[in-house]
């Protein structure tokens, strides 16, 4: 597992299936274990990503609809 994977270079798909990938792994993982709070963290990074892109789409479609 990586901690500073760039999801900005992902395109959609990938993303989501990485963040799929992830949230298994995270259930699979000791809730206090080391590896456990660096992948949770990492996930958080991408949550951030998906809400940047979300925010992006939402807003071009407000313009589209005006």
């Amino acid at each position: 597992m990586t901690t500073d994977m760039d999801f900005t270079k992902l395109d959609d798909s990938a993303l989501l299936s990485r963040r799929a990938e992830m949230r298994a792994e995270l259930e699979q993982l000791p809730l206090a274990s080391p590896a456990h709070a660096a992948l949770t963290a990492l996930y958080d990074k991408s949550t951030q990503e998906v809400n940047v892109r979300a925010t992006r789409a939402w807003a071009a479609a407000g313009k589209a609809t005006q």
